[in-house]
């Protein structure tokens, strides 16, 4: 049985929105939390191993719902995947979960990776022969013909096949369905609207038609899975949310009528603030096409007001990056926290939105999300004051200790527990 833990003298910020803790100390029995609370040795079991906090913050491990563990954050996605062979995309997803986890993100939902490389991923981590964080897959996401979600030409299609399962029709969608769920998938990703890589406005438009919508929702329901939707536009969104769907990913058109119908049905709202900052930074530089820049230059400013707005009505506001996606690093979930706060959240609120909130989407907050007796500890040191400069989130190096199910994984940025 490995020794207790004790982590000691840093500032607890527990997940659940409460003010920190100062001079804290949070307790571990083997995989899971036994105590959190203001620091008294009298609590530490003999023979504890000790973690020292003092100058640092203690919170739940960061959580990242919206990652493609097989993309490596490329300018161009078409030759990021035309470019590598499985084999070789098998072993940078190996690369791109130990950044994750080095990060201090502890949990991340993949939605839509190459070849179901994500279910093996989660299956890898799960037998002990891999490290990184715990994986909630949606296999491939769902797509139509020519859709969001088909990156490569159609004549390459047949060759390479897709990171998406590209399909039409009601039957071909229940099959796409069921053939995820087959593969291990724990939710159903759809993309229903065009994004910010698309030409011509195709952002405004939707596409699987009503029936077969409503078909990759059912089938999934049916199975008791959640869905996903990459929804940019009104219309889509609406339809996913009254369809039943579990969360919205990137709306950046999630206005108040948007945000009530959410909040009155408990739809999540997951916005990728951070692919987007990364777009308007970064795009020009390295060479993306001015129209996906000036797409979402455009509407940045009321997809923060939105955020705002949806957090005040009561939505569950979860974090998501796009990591691995256009120019955005795996293990961002610091630098989303931060654009939390730039959007009107408090540090406290963005670092609840980042952890227990976003384990409510994935429904996982029984086991793990937030600093409490008897969940699992996953669990972050990080340098210096969390609440008074967030900041500290971004950078791996600040992160002391990363723990996965109590064990101590990673340590200023370094794999310390590898496999």
């Amino acid at each position: 049985m490995p020794a207790a833990k004790a982590i000691v003298g840093g500032q607890i910020i527990d997940g659940t929105g409460a003010e920190p803790i100062r001079n804290g100390l949070v307790l571990i029995d083997g995989e899971r939390i036994a105590y959190v609370g203001r620091e008294d040795a009298r609590r530490i079991p003999p023979g504890a191993v000790r973690i020292d906090a003092a100058g640092a913050s203690v919170l739940p491990g960061l959580m990242d719902a919206h990652v493609h563990i097989s993309l490596n954050a490329p300018s161009d996605l078409v030759a990021d995947l035309t470019g590598r062979s499985i084999g070789r995309i098998a072993f940078d997803v190996a690369a791109n979960l130990r950044d994750t986890v080095a990060a201090g993100v502890t949990t991340i939902r993949t939605v839509s990776d190459v070849a179901h490389l994500d279910i093996a991923a989660r299956d890898a981590i799960r037998r002990g022969v891999a490290v990184g964080p715990r994986i909630v897959p949606c296999g491939k996401g769902l797509t139509t013909t020519g859709g969001h979600g088909q990156l490569l030409p159609c004549w390459l299609c047949m060759s390479h096949g897709e990171i998406s399962d590209v399909v039409d029709g009601v039957d071909a969608v229940r099959k796409a369905v069921r053939r995820q769920i087959q593969a291990g998938a724990h939710w159903i990703k759809v993309f229903q609207t065009g994004g910010v890589i698309d030409p011509e406005g195709r952002i405004d438009a939707e596409e699987f038609t009503p029936s077969e919508f409503d078909a990759a929702v059912e089938t999934a329901h049916i199975a008791g899975l959640p869905v996903a939707v990459h929804a940019h536009n009104r219309p889509g969104i609406l339809r996913s949310i009254r369809a039943g769907c579990r969360s919205i990913e990137h709306g950046m058109h999630f206005d108040e009528e948007c945000a009530a119908e959410a909040a009155q049905r408990g739809a999540y709202y997951v916005p990728t603030l951070t692919v987007m900052d990364r777009i308007i930074r970064h795009g020009a530089q390295a060479g993306l096409p001015a129209y996906m820049i000036d797409n979402v230059r455009q509407r940045t400013s009321k997809h923060h007001e939105y955020v705002k707005a949806a957090f005040d009505a009561g939505v569950g506001i979860a974090c998501g990056t796009d990591a691995g996606s256009l120019l955005t690093p795996h293990g961002s979930a610091g630098r989303e926290v931060v654009h939390f706060v730039d959007c009107g959240l408090t540090p406290v609120q963005a670092i609840a939105t980042a952890t227990r909130t976003t384990a409510r989407m994935l429904k996982i907050d029984e086991e793990t999300g937030s600093l409490e007796a008897g969940k699992r500890a996953d669990i972050i040191v990080v340098d210096g004051d969390a609440v008074a400069n967030p900041r500290a989130l971004e950078v791996a190096s600040n992160m002391r200790q990363v723990l996965v199910n109590g064990r101590v994984v990673a340590e200023r940025g370094r794999i310390v527990n590898g496999i």
